[in-house]
Order: structure tokens, then C-alpha cells, then sequence
């Protein structure tokens, strides 16, 4: 009946906020109330997710059952990105150098939602991994076209669109694991919550900045034949001559003035195979119920040193923990070296180089465990001394360390 149709207008704000607020790591109710703990990777939680973005995904983007549109009646609109801007009497063209990468859809964080039509009982995750491999190359040739200098995010959109739609051909369930797969094409690190408006223009933003660069106007020519050649030298050398030139370089511009990006990406496709770099995707950490950290076991020896500390300590000394002392190179250098590792971190992040970032949070913890050795080492030599006021502060920085 036409009651039953389709979704109310006003039902469809709740549903799009019910469906893109749910953070795909966080903890299922149960667990947030002290009963099992059911995260969203488990066959039964992405049930429960395809049965709430189904309905509130036809909603927003219309189609339905024989509905058309793109994405089997899924059609989300092009997000409307900034493109790359150069100064006055610049203009963008491709970094020769630039590496174009992808996470692809293989990852299952991507796409894990149930189709019922193909569920099977003697194997769950069938369903889950009968669509991947063909929207995988949705999913490359979209960064590709990401990271292609001069294209426009309406541009990219239409691409994975297009390709989707003739991957998909009608089902509905492919349909929506590519809806999903390109919402979800950023990773979500960190305890914030999955915004997927944010997410809209990240990816082009970031392919735009790493794969351009400017140059004066009257050296857009040569600028885009160096990019050319440098292509060709890694991909196809044959297309160059003896001289390392490129042959019948006239018939190219004949062909792709106007039309350099579309050339570029039309070449990275070609040899997407080579030319494309496959990364893994960041994962978010797991979920967190409470405060669970187990504290480290300390050998009985270590216990006993502590305890003589904490008796022999005058009551005065009950004060705040005293800063490092006077002299400390080695804690000077520790702090220095640290700060400088927070702010590298801190700027990847900003910068949305989660590469960078996790190669600084992994320093950090190095640093942190060498520092924590050495005070380690002092504490015992303290305890050895009976300078149970500096075991003490030393016992009191080693805890905060030990805590990062």
C-alpha cells in the first residue's frame, strides 16, 4: 500500500542520523552495561547494522526494490570538494615523483554487511566476501582518480559510480556494500566518533595536496611532459625513444590538451597493477570497558624495595612528587626528545599522514620504555644508597611513564 511504500519525509532525518552516528568500533549496548561484549565485526552486529543503514540509505538517497539510480537505487549526491588553488600566474600540474596508493575495499572493515539472499548456515562469512574482489578496483580506481592532479571530486564520484553500477549489475546487496565501502574509505583512529560529512572531501583533499604542485604558466608544457616521461621511464620504457624522449610526443598533445589529468588517469588505470601501491588500513584500537589495564607484575625483590622506601620516608616527604633534579642530562634529553615526537605526531595527525603519525607513536613508546629502564636502574641504586627520597620520585616517574 502507499502507506508502506517508502519512508516518511520526516522519519528520514532520524534514520540518516541513526545510521551515520553509529561509530563502526563502538561497544554494543550489552557491553556498555556490563553484559557481553559484542562488537560490530561479529556476524550477528552486522545484521543489526544492515537492518538499520538498509532503510535509512534508500531513505536518504532514494530507490528501493526495482528502484533505479545508481548503486542499485542507492544514488548518493557528489560531495562538492575545493579544488587544488596555486597563486596568481601559477597553475597545478602532477608531482613526477608522486606514488599513488590505495586501501582498496579488500579490507573487511569495509564492507562487512550481510546479504540474507546469500547467507548461508554451514558458512556465515560467505556473504561477506562474495563482492569484494570486484568493488576492490571501484575502490583503486577511485583514488587513482583521487590522486590524479586537476580532477574535480564530482569527477571521482562519477567514476565509482559507474564502476560500481556495472560491477553490481541490479544487486542490491553489492549495491550497498559499495555505499558502505566508499563511506567508510577513511580510516577512524583514535577514540573520536566516525563523522562521515568530515569524511566526504578528506581522501580528494589529501590526494590533491600529495599530487600536485605549481609552476609558472609558461611551464605547464614542459612541467607535464617531465611527469609523462617519468611515468613512462617506470611503467612502459618503450614508449621513449633512445634519447629517453617521448615518441610522437605531438600525436599526445593532439590527442590530451586540455585533457592532461584525464590522460593521467586514464594511464594509472592502465597499469593500476604496477603503478598503484596497496596499503593496509589503519585499525581502530579496540573498544575500551573501563578502566581494565592490568597493572605490570613487579618481582618480589622490586616489592621489597619499595616497601623499605615507603617506610623509611620521613612524613615530610609525603609531598608531591619532586620534579626531575638538577643536572639530569639524560632526563633533559628524554623530555627534549620526547616533546619533539609529540608534536611530529601531533602535526601527522593534523595532516591526516597516519603513516607518519604511527611511525612517531611507536618512537614514543620506544623512548618511553628506555627512559623507564634507565630510572629502573637508578631506583635501584638508590634503594642500594638508602636514598628512599629519590627511589621514591624516581618509583613516582616511572608509574607516569609506564602509564603512556
Amino acid at each position: 500500500s502507499s502507506n508502506t511504500s517508502r519512508p516518511k519525509a520526516s522519519c528520514r532525518p532520524a534514520l540518516r542520523t541513526m545510521a551515520h552516528a553509529m561509530p563502526l568500533a563502538s561497544p554494543a549496548p550489552s557491553a556498555q552495561r556490563g553484559g557481553s561484549r559484542r562488537s560490530l565485526g561479529s556476524p550477528s552486529a552486522m545484521l543489526s547494522l544492515a537492518a538499520l543503514l538498509v532503510p535509512a540509505a534508500r531513505a536518504q538517497f532514494g530507490g528501493g526494490p526495482g528502484g533505479g539510480g545508481g548503486l542499485g537505487g542507492l544514488n548518493p549526491p557528489p560531495p562538492n570538494c575545493s579544488p587544488f588553488k596555486c597563486p596568481a600566474g601559477q597553475v597545478a600540474v602532477g608531482k613526477a615523483d608522486h606514488q599513488i596508493w590505495s586501501y582498496g575495499c579488500k579490507d573487511a572493515d569495509t564492507n562487512n554487511v550481510f546479504s540474507m539472499a546469500d547467507f548461508d548456515m554451514n558458512d556465515p562469512m560467505k556473504s561477506l566476501n562474495k563482492h569484494k574482489n570486484r568493488l576492490h578496483k571501484c575502490c583503486v580506481e577511485r583514488d587513482i582518480c583521487k590522486q590524479t592532479c586537476g580532477m574535480t571530486s564530482k569527477d571521482c564520484h562519477e567514476v565509482f559510480q559507474k564502476c560500481t553500477k556495472k560491477s553490481c549489475k541490479g544487486d542490491q546487496n553489492c549495491a550497498l556494500q559499495a555505499l558502505m565501502a566508499d563511506i567508510m574509505s577513511e580510516p577512524s583512529v583514535g577514540e573520536e566518533k566516525f563523522d562521515p560529512e568530515a569524511n566526504k572531501c578528506k581522501a580528494y583533499d589529501r590526494g590533491q595536496k600529495e599530487a600536485c604542485m605549481c609552476v609558472p604558466k609558461d611551464e605547464f608544457k614542459s612541467s607535464t611532459e617531465t611527469k609523462l616521461k617519468a611515468f613512462y621511464q617506470k611503467f612502459n620504457p618503450e614508449k621513449l625513444n633512445n634519447d629517453g624522449e617521448i615518441k610522437d610526443v605531438g600525436d599526445v598533445w593532439k590527442k590530451w590538451k586540455g585533457k592532461e589529468a584525464e590522460m593521467f588517469m586514464a594511464l594509472a588505470g592502465k597499469y593500476r597493477d604496477n603503478a598503484v601501491e596497496i596499503r593496509e588500513k589503519p585499525k581502530r584500537p579496540p573498544p575500551s570497558y573501563g578502566d581494565s589495564k592490568p597493572t605490570p607484575s613487579k618481582p618480589k625483590e622490586e616489592d621489597q624495595d619499595d616497601d623499605a622506601a615507603e617506610q623509611a620516608e620521613p612524613a615530610e616527604a609525603k609531598s608531591p612528587t619532586p620534579p626531575p633534579a638538577d643536572g639530569d642530562t639524560d632526563a633533559a634529553a628524554f623530555e627534549a626528545r620526547r616533546a619533539e615526537l609529540e608534536s611530529k605526531k601531533k602535526r601527522a595527525t593534523a595532516d591526516e599522514d597516519f603513516d607518519v603519525a604511527q611511525e612517531a607513536k611507536d618512537e614514543l613508546s620506544a623512548l618511553a620504555k628506555a627512559e623507564v629502564t634507565r630510572l629502573q636502574a637508578r631506583k635501584a641504586e638508590a634503594v642500594k644508597t638508602e636514598d628512599y627520597l629519590e627511589a621514591k620520585r624516581l618509583k613516582a616517574r616511572i608509574a607516569k611513564l609506564e602509564e603512556l
